[in-house]
């Protein structure tokens, strides 16, 4: 059964491939360098990947890590173990079934080693089960490797039988223990860390950073620390693409659906990383903070671009660092009701020079208002086999930064009975506009009446195994706020149910309550997620109910005229390419007019409460 569902989901991808392949997966990267490339590449790379079980992988290695290249036998490719000019020490084979979590002595089986160590990242998904950097070593080797970092050894206090070392780094500016490869792997083990670069390049602040074994940094820009860029952009020039890693990234494509830039493009790591931006001079900070929109526990603000060498911008609320952006905009939120609070911002430039700051702007949120407190789950879908699916909705009143929301679930331990949290929580990332949900799905899932294609987040992690006995939990900073069951009990909350929260309910709970939820029979899936995309724009109403003027805007500001005006829920601002950029909730209760952001020009959609409304910014 097991190979029957990896030939299907192979053959689904590869036509995936097929048909939009290598050839257009990086459009728009031509004559792009530095960290411009950079954060397009992260934005094709990190772009609606599948995101599978840990179990998973030693299946998949059957596909992607196999010896065609040297001795040709199919046994593992291990860069611990493997002998490119000679006879390999050892072997391994996947029908012998020699996974073991850990050995005494090299060639007793082998496991997973994710080159870029799971510590740094808590062992949460989707870091957790990435193809493109976790392959099959030998289970000796990978445990003497630790969570060093790969660099040059000086001394070797252990060597395995194929070189590989570990022992003090002979790497400047670096003191500390450190694995070096041989020779042959060095160019895969730099690209498979560009890629950790590239593709986490927005989680990179939630990481370990500070740990002295971590080479990567909290600046999202750069990405790895000083001392570690030119032993990586050496070893990609060392160690060339082999078609040993072009054949693995094009397989990890048809199951992961993303690839590895540095495989298909080694040049550019040294056109994102071979010439550090140098200059020193200050950029412009922004001429002032303007408060779009406020809430009992939320602040959106906006301000104007920077001309020059600014490249993002630095948020502060009350003298505290909460976070930098390279957009215009920014929502503090998780903040306390009728509060005064301070406002300020600085630019800064891609060498980390920073601008003075704006002059500060002090907001007091407000008593109370009609959003919801957080983020909740509105539809839980517990069905056959694999037919899992879960719905998050919005309803706060801004854009929420889903970095900072988790799923996790209850396990039972197989000896004793206990209960307690998993460590492998799923991570969620992107943004979820106001009014909006997320939808989860399971990549196993064969639900009829939902396409696949629509969820916004694909992943078979620990999280999206739940089986409608045990807990699920959905946490904002790793605090609860909303709960699927009773984590004290091994229960029958949702078996083989579907659940739909009740629409009157608005906030989130951790003491689950039946009388909040619908229950519909197994695998029904209607109406998961949203009626329709945010970018179908072509459903428009012709009867217009609003008045927009000016129009064309000038000055920023558009104001409008009708019946019941005040009774507008929500106002998205929508590219002609269909990006939302910017949403107004309830933004006529004390005024008739909003304020646009301040770098756009040309023609826009305004959607007033699904209706759309064509303006020209001039």
């Amino acid at each position: 059964m097991r190979n029957i569902f990896f030939l299907v989901i192979l053959f689904i991808y590869s036509s995936l491939a097929l048909a939009q392949g290598p050839g257009n997966y990086y459009s728009g990267t031509l004559n792009l360098q530095g960290y411009t490339l950079k954060a397009k590449l992260h934005e094709l790379v990190a772009k609606k990947t599948t995101s599978w079980n840990y179990g998973d992988l030693p299946l998949f290695y059957e596909q992607t890590d196999r010896d065609l290249y040297y001795e040709q036998d199919s046994s593992i490719i291990d860069i611990y173990s493997e002998n490119p000019s000679g006879v390999d020490p050892y072997n391994y084979y996947y029908q012998n079934n020699s996974l073991i979590s850990g050995a005494a002595t090299e060639g007793l089986g082998w496991n997973r080693e994710h080159i870029y160590s799971q510590s740094f990242f808590n062992s949460y998904y989707p870091m957790y089960s990435d193809l493109h950097f976790i392959v099959p070593t030998d289970a000796r080797v990978n445990q003497r490797r630790s969570n060093f970092p790969f660099a040059k050894v000086g001394t070797a206090a252990f060597t395995s039988l194929n070189g590989t070392k570990v022992g003090p780094s002979a790497t400047p500016n670096y003191t500390n223990t450190v694995t070096e490869p041989i020779d042959a792997f060095k160019g895969d083990v730099a690209r498979m860390l560009m890629y950790v670069a590239v593709r986490y390049e927005n989680m990179l602040p939630f990481f370990q950073y500070s740990n002295v074994r971590n080479p990567l940094d909290s600046l999202s820009e750069q990405s790895f620390k000083n001392w570690y860029i030119p032993l990586l952009l050496s070893w990609n020039q060392l160690d060339p693409v082999s078609q040993k890693e072009i054949d693995r990234n094009n397989t990890v494509y048809t199951l992961q659906g993303n690839r590895n830039p540095f495989i298909d493009h080694p040049e550019w790591a040294q056109a994102i990383w071979g010439v550090l931006p140098a200059d020193t001079s200050r950029p412009d900070a922004p001429y002032q903070v303007s408060m779009v929109q406020k809430g009992k526990s939320f602040i959106s603000v906006t301000w104007p671009y920077v001309q020059g060498n600014g490249w993002a911008y630095e948020v502060f609320l009350n003298g505290a660092y909460q976070g930098s952006t390279r957009a215009l905009n920014y929502t503090f939120n998780h903040l306390n009701p009728n509060t005064p609070y301070e406002i300020k911002v600085r630019s800064y430039s891609q060498s980390y020079v920073k601008s003075d700051f704006t002059a500060p702007i002090n907001v007091t949120t407000a008593d109370t208002d009609t959003f919801a407190n957080d983020l909740l789950i509105t539809k839980f879908i517990v069905g056959t086999d694999y037919n899992k699916a879960i719905e998050i909705s919005n309803q706060t009143g801004y854009a929420v930064d889903l970095r900072h929301y988790y799923l996790n679930m209850r396990q039972e331990n197989n000896t004793s009975g206990a209960l307690y949290w998993s460590s492998n929580k799923i991570q969620l990332e992107g943004t979820l506009a106001h009014n909006r949900k997320l939808v989860i799905i399971n990549p196993k899932a064969q639900l009829t009446c939902f396409d696949q294609d629509s969820a916004d987040i694909i992943s078979n992690g620990l999280p999206m195994n739940f089986d409608g006995k045990l807990a699920l939990d959905l946490l904002y900073d790793n605090t609860p706020i909303d709960r699927m069951g009773d984590a004290s009990v091994i229960g029958n909350y949702a078996v083989h149910k579907s659940l739909y929260r009740k629409e009157h309910i608005k906030n989130p709970v951790i003491a689950f309550d039946t009388a909040q939820w619908t229950v519909y029979p197994v695998d029904y899936c209607e109406g998961l997620g949203n009626p329709e995309s945010t970018t179908g724009i072509a459903k428009t109403i012709v009867q217009k109910a609003f008045k927009i003027y000016p129009n064309p805007v000038k000055g920023g500001t558009v104001s409008f005229t009708g019946t019941a005006l005040e009774r507008v829920q929500e106002v998205q601002l929508i590219s002609m390419e269909g990006k939302v950029l910017q949403t107004y909730c309830q933004p006529f209760r004390t005024g008739n007019s909003i304020v646009l952001p301040y770098q756009i020009k040309g023609l826009y959609l305004l959607i007033i409460d699904g209706i759309a409304y064509r303006i020209v910014v001039e």
